[in-house]
């Protein structure tokens, strides 16, 4: 039995998407190999949001191509949005590399090995069939899992990637998604998140919408109703598709976790408009009280940017004023680098990376105060948490808004405790359990 190893690099989408490549290897005569050091053959799937992501995996093969003078049959390859960005020219520099396989192509992935394995290195770019849960086989149980509801992006945010490297907007038919969730919910999944790099935009292309197809807030519905299914979540959100049917839905159906992830990226207009984000400061500001209004303990996420080209101090103070305002359950801050192909790309890098450093800092530090004050808040309240580990008379698990929570109970993954919040260790909530419900 050969033996497989999965590296994926950066967010939800790319854990999710490891995890059907390890399904396609199994089913195709791979076991998963638990170190790259074991594995005949290393898959590193790859995020390109973030400048130097080409350098990183390059750098990383590098390191991996030593392996191949202890095991020549060792095959390393690379999948994902680096090698749909990069191409040829990736398995050009990198010479330790055996294959570079796209975003779109991950279906061809037998047959990308039957080539290499018969002596070729092979790059395949090429759009091919989104890899349904039925053409492999399905995922080992977990008590939490990713199921993607949308591919691709049609927003050409002017600093964002992801379009070039995933393609255009599609989404799944709504009976694919509910069949992948029952299959999931057969073997122990009690809790699943919708992905999509705009997932509240689902239905308006490809599987949704017509033909039967359902809403977004409709198909939350119907997966929060798949028998065994007691969590919902979703992520990540765009302000532009955040309608009242959605926060409809998820005042209304239990198993929807109040907890959204919705990007802002700026507190400046200016910026947004230079971003191409499609809302103003004012129409987000406007949605998050009409969804807290609707659930008043929902769990707000959002990212920014700093140092975008052309920010000034003025509009980065405003970013800082709307953070404080916001008092976000999470946030997450980046610097901004330009990308291939972007229409930011010609703009450059004009601001300092110091000033992006430093401007980073202060909303994190700003966020880090905020985030200590909900905590405290928390303490003696009475809390529900999904258990995912369990080990020497402790669980731990997550809250409905999605904070980490442990707690010394004896109880198996997948059940359901009630629990009360004594304390703060680390920024992690602990506590004692009561009565299960």
């Amino acid at each position: 039995m050969r033996r497989i190893f999965v590296h994926a690099f950066g967010c939800q989408m790319n854990a999710h998407e490891g995890e059907r490549l390890l399904g396609l290897a199994r089913d195709h005569g791979y076991q998963e190999a638990l170190s790259a050091e074991e594995a005949d053959l290393i898959v590193l799937h790859t995020c390109a949001v973030r400048d130097h992501a080409v350098q990183r995996i390059i750098g990383e093969v590098g390191r991996l191509t030593s392996l191949k003078r202890q095991r020549p049959r060792l095959k390393i390859g690379v999948t994902g949005c680096v090698a749909q960005a990069d191409g040829a020219a990736l398995l050009a520099r990198a010479r330790g590399l055996d294959f570079v396989v796209g975003t779109r192509a991950v279906g061809r992935l037998p047959s990308t090995l039957r080539r290499v394995d018969a002596g070729e290195r092979v790059v395949d770019v090429a759009d091919g069939a989104y890899l349904e849960v039925g053409d492999g086989p399905i995922r080992s149980a977990t008590t939490c899992a990713y199921v993607t509801a949308v591919e691709g992006c049609d927003k050409f945010c002017t600093f964002c990637i992801v379009p070039y490297t995933r393609g255009r907007e599609y989404s799944r038919p709504a009976a694919h998604i509910l069949d992948e969730v029952r299959r999931l919910a057969a073997t122990g999944c009690r809790e699943v998140t919708l992905l999509g790099q705009t997932v509240n935009a689902y239905g308006r292309k490809g599987g949704g919408r017509g033909e039967g197809e359902v809403s977004f807030a409709e198909l939350l519905r119907q997966v929060a109703a798949v028998d065994g299914i007691t969590r919902v979540r979703f992520l990540t959100s765009h302000p532009s598709h955040l309608g009242d049917d959605l926060i409809e839905a998820m005042a209304t159906t239990p198993e929807i976790c109040p907890h959204l992830p919705l990007p802002l990226q700026s507190g400046s207009d200016r910026m947004l408009a230079a971003m191409r984000r499609g809302y103003t400061v004012a129409e987000y500001l406007e949605r998050a009280a009409a969804v807290r209004a609707a659930l008043p303990e929902l769990a707000l996420l959002s990212d920014f940017i700093v140092g975008f080209p052309g920010e000034s101090d003025a509009d980065f103070e405003q970013t800082v004023a709307v953070v404080g305002e916001l008092r976000l359950a999470g946030l997450y801050g980046f610097k901004y680098s330009p990308r291939p192909h972007t229409k930011a790309a010609p703009l450059g890098d004009p601001i300092p990376e110091s000033v992006k450093a430093e401007r980073l800092e202060q909303i994190l530090a700003l966020q880090r105060q905020i985030a200590a004050e909900h905590n405290q808040a928390l303490l003696g309240s009475r809390q529900e948490i999904l258990v995912e580990e369990a080990s020497d008379g402790w669980v731990e698990g997550r809250t409905r808004t999605n904070r980490r929570l442990r707690a010394a109970a004896v109880a198996a993954p997948g059940e359901l405790l009630q629990v009360r919040v004594s304390g703060i260790d680390h920024g992690r909530l602990v506590g004692t359990t009561e009565t299960a419900p």
